[in-house]
């Protein structure tokens, strides 16, 4: 195999379980279209681009729109997959997985995408993806881990020493790495959204599959997190599930798992962030309920033992955003066309039904309440669902206000999402969990002019709205992060933040609106295929420039707090913390909030439990997170809780 001389331009697949980007009828996601933009724009300077992925059983179809080129491919995948017991009670301990292999080719826009289909690689036609319901259940759900091994041989025996591959999501690519630097590439992963940042695999079907693509299984050891029962860390364990920010695994003797994110740190060229805050949040889980059991976790390590290899190739807004004009929309017909009424201000929300993810939940409590209470507005929100949702806030929102909200879950083209963001004067993305990594949706709407409210999620904050308000670069209003599945306290910010802006001077709005978008239009592809482009040619040459975060703020000063017996009652609980706004005591998978008085000091009384320690959650006011462990009376405290 020879390798590009110096004068050659880098060549450089995307690969991804998804991209149909190149033609909206085969976009399933957000991945989709960032990957047929980036491809085009490292194209445009000068980069040998092409594209990987699975065919889903689509070939028929594209044969109808694009010409189509057999490729002279043909593989044969077979392999006993080692199954978890506790997913896949009914299916024994491994699976045969087989699938015939076969190589097709389009051309779009002077872009090659291969296609792989055969097998499991050509089910699910409609959604691409698997149904979640049938893990544990249907062998089918397998289809991506055999694109995973299907890839890693097709390009395997294909690429070229020295070839860039570009890999998306490390839980769909945890393989790979491994056995693609073995064939002389090298692999940049982007992490593209937020998942548990301990999401695991099962370790014996991580080695199996890594020894079966001819790669060592030596970058799975050591990779297992130390044993985690401590008062506080049992606690922690319990409770962070709801919060989407941590997984909980059976482990037990000859039942191992290991971080794909962890894997992915230590086997990759190069570890790749959509935004700065985006890199924050995932190596450090800094003022959320995850961060004190993160910094005990194994993945931790391996995220630190990567801060060389960790970069922002960063994220963008798409072309016909950026060039979107406010003056040449006729926002009084746009509304009209929607029931509401010009003469009001509009507020914008287009995201796809998440409830909680998305903040909705919040979102129509807030705006219900405003509207109820007389406050005159429009609503646009867009929540894209496959099917209706029968969700009772915000469907009973729109029914309750039908002249003042347009509530929509069908597809909408983009020109007609760009004359609805255009035709606001705000837009809402109160998103919650941190589970949001750029946010496209709101630098969408902000490049055409709306002032975003959103959270102050650290994934969000490279577009300006968590600078104070009469900050000069400021471009809207900062929500408290939120990690509760129900949070009044988000939902009294959005309405307090909306209410404000709603009666806010004009000139405040036309500033934060010239700052929303001169913000959003630098988020351009250009940019970020110059920043790719040099970490391609950093992981090659060895001389990749890490992104180094800025030093975290200093953490909140600690509270005081005691535990007294209350008699059949149980045990009183007082804990001082000027500031915070809610202390919960944790027990399981539930809180509960204990009282505050005017000088910060909060109590109750809880029932005695048999574990030596109370523990608390503490949610500061400005949405940071952290954790307490008081001792129970008559307990001692041991070295565990002094560490905490």
């Amino acid at each position: 195999m020879t390798g590009p001389t110096a004068a050659e331009p880098i060549d450089v697949v995307e690969c991804h379980f998804e991209f149909g980007g190149f033609d909206h009828r085969f976009v399933k996601g957000g991945i989709s279209v960032y990957l047929w933009n980036l491809s085009r724009a490292l194209r445009d300077r000068g980069l040998r681009v092409s594209g990987l992925t699975a065919a889903h059983g689509t070939l028929p179809e594209l044969r109808r729109h694009h010409h189509v080129t057999d490729l002279d491919h043909a593989d044969t995948v077979d392999v006993e997959v080692p199954l978890d017991p506790a997913v896949w009670p009914d299916h024994g301990p491994a699976a045969r997985l087989t699938a015939e292999v076969t190589a097709h080719r389009i051309t779009v826009d002077g872009i090659d995408v291969v296609l792989l289909a055969g097998g499991l690689l050509d089910a699910h036609p409609e959604t691409f993806y698997p149904p979640y319901e049938s893990k544990g259940r249907d062998l089918g759900f397998l289809k991506p881990l055999l694109f995973q091994l299907a890839a890693t041989r097709y390009l395997a025996g294909t690429v070229r020493a020295g070839t860039v591959v570009h890999l998306h999501e490390p839980y769909y690519h945890y393989l790979m790495p491994a056995p693609l630097r073995r064939a002389g590439a090298e692999t940049v992963c982007t992490v593209q959204s937020n998942m548990p940042v301990n999401k695991k695999v099962y370790g014996p079907e991580v080695r199996a599959l890594l020894r079966y693509l001819g790669a060592s299984d030596a970058p799975v050891a050591g990779l297992q997190d130390p044993p985690l029962d401590g008062p506080l860390e049992r606690a922690m364990r319990a409770y962070l599930p709801v919060t989407h920010l941590y997984n909980e695994y059976p482990e037990r003797p000859g039942h191992d798992y290991v971080s794909g994110l962890a894997l992915v740190a230590r086997t990759a060229s190069a570890l790749d962030f959509l935004s700065p805050g985006q890199l924050e949040h995932v190596t450090t889980q800094r003022d959320t309920p995850a961060q004190a059991l993160f910094e005990r976790l194994r993945v931790r390590e391996e995220l630190a033992a990567a801060r060389d290899r960790l970069v922002v190739g960063g994220c963008a807004v798409g072309p016909a955003w950026l060039a979107a004009d406010r003056a040449r929309v006729d926002r009084d017909a746009v509304l009209r066309r929607r029931g509401l009424d010009p003469a009001r201000p509009t507020i914008y929300h287009n995201a796809r039904y998440a409830i909680h993810h998305k903040g909705q939940r919040e979102l129509a409590r807030a705006l219900r309440q405003l509207l109820d209470e007389g406050r005159r507005f429009n609503a646009v929100l867009h929540c894209l669902s496959p099917l209706p949702p029968t969700d009772p806030e915000l469907t009973g929102l729109a029914a309750a206000h039908p002249d003042a909200v347009w509530l929509s879950t069908e597809p909408i083209p983009e020109a007609e999402l760009i004359e609805l963001a255009c035709s606001a004067e705000l837009c809402l993305f109160p998103s919650k969990f941190e589970m949001d990594t750029f946010l496209l949706a709101m630098g969408e709407a902000m490049a055409c002019g709306a002032v975003p409210v959103a959270t102050a999620q650290l994934g969000m904050a490279h577009f300006g709205h968590t600078r104070p308000p009469d900050h000069p670069e400021a471009t809207g209003a900062a929500l408290p992060r939120s990690f509760r599945a129900d949070d009044p306290a988000l939902t009294a910010a959005i309405r307090a933040e909306v209410d404000r802006l709603l009666v806010a001077p004009p000139e405040e709005l036309a500033r934060l609106r010239a700052n929303a978008i001169r913000t959003a239009r630098a988020f351009t592809w250009e940019r970020v295929a110059a920043t790719f482009h040099a970490v391609f040619t950093g992981v090659r040459a060895g001389t990749l420039t890490p992104h180094r975060p800025a030093p975290a703020p200093v953490p909140p000063t600690p509270g005081t707090g005691t535990v007294r017996p209350a008699g059949a009652a149980g045990w009183h609980v007082a804990y001082r913390a000027p500031g915070a706004r809610t202390v919960d005591v944790v027990r399981g998978a539930t809180t509960s909030p204990l009282m505050a008085d005017a000088d910060g000091t909060f109590t109750g009384t809880v029932p005695a439990a048999t574990e030596p320690a109370v523990v608390l959650l503490i949610t500061r006011a400005d949405g940071r997170v952290g954790w307490e462990v008081l001792d129970a009376p008559g307990a001692a405290r041991d070295e565990e809780r002094d560490a905490t």
